[in-house]
C-alpha cells in the first residue's frame, strides 16, 4: 500500500471539543450582550453605545433588552390602571391592574408590563392606545359580569429624599396621580 492515509472523519473527542468551543463562544457573546443591554440605559458611555451595534440585533431578536430601564440608574414612575365596573344589578367592583394579590409573581409582572405598555402607547400611538384600552375594558366587563367600566391611569411617582428620610410608606395615596382614561359600555350581544 502506497500513498497517504485519508484524513479520518471528525470523531468523538475532536467533535466534542469543537461543540464545547462553539457553545463557550456563544455563551461569552450572550453574557456580554446582557451586560451591554444593562449598561446602555442612559446615561451611557460612547463605548457602550457603539457596542450596541454588535449586540443590539441579537438582544432585540430574543427580546433580552427589555426592562433594564425599570431598575436603574434612574427608573421612572410606574403606571397602574384603576377600574370601576358597574354591574346590571347596580353593584360595582373596583380594582387595580396589576393587583398585588396576583399569584404567581410572574403573572403580576406580566400585568404590570401591560400597564406600562399602555402608558408608553398613550403618547406614542393614540390610535393603538384606544384599541387596547377598549379591549381591556371589554375584558374587565366580561370578567366582572359588568355592563360598563370606567378606567383611570394611576401614576405611582417615586419618592424623593425627603419622603425617604421621613420613613413614609411607599404606597401612600399622595404618591399617586390619577388621570381618567374613559368610561366604556359593553353588552354580551
Amino acid at each position: 500500500m502506497t500513498g497517504e492515509l485519508p484524513e479520518p472523519p471528525m470523531c468523538g473527542p475532536r467533535r466534542v471539543r469543537l461543540v464545547k468551543c462553539v457553545v463557550s463562544l456563544w455563551l461569552a457573546y450572550h453574557v456580554a450582550g446582557i451586560v451591554v443591554a444593562a449598561a446602555s440605559v442612559p446615561p451611557s458611555s460612547d463605548l457602550v453605545r457603539s457596542s450596541w451595534k454588535l449586540f443590539g440585533p441579537y438582544l432585540q431578536f430574543f427580546n433580552l433588552n427589555n426592562g433594564f430601564h425599570f431598575f436603574g440608574p434612574d427608573p421612572g414612575p410606574s403606571t397602574l390602571v384603576a377600574f370601576t365596573a358597574e354591574r346590571a344589578d347596580g353593584t360595582s367592583v373596583t380594582g387595580r391592574i396589576p393587583d398585588r394579590a396576583i399569584v404567581p409573581r410572574l403573572l403580576y409582572h406580566r400585568y404590570f408590563m401591560l400597564t406600562e405598555a399602555l402608558a408608553s402607547m398613550q403618547e406614542a400611538n393614540p390610535e393603538v392606545f384606544q384599541f387596547h384600552v377598549r379591549a381591556l375594558a371589554r375584558q374587565l366587563c366580561r370578567r366582572c359580569g359588568a355592563k360598563a367600566v370606567s378606567l383611570s391611569r394611576l401614576t405611582h411617582n417615586l419618592p424623593g429624599m425627603d419622603w425617604c428620610r421621613a420613613l413614609l410608606p411607599l404606597d401612600d395615596p399622595t404618591m399617586y396621580e390619577e388621570q381618567p382614561i374613559g368610561a366604556f359600555q359593553w353588552s354580551d350581544s
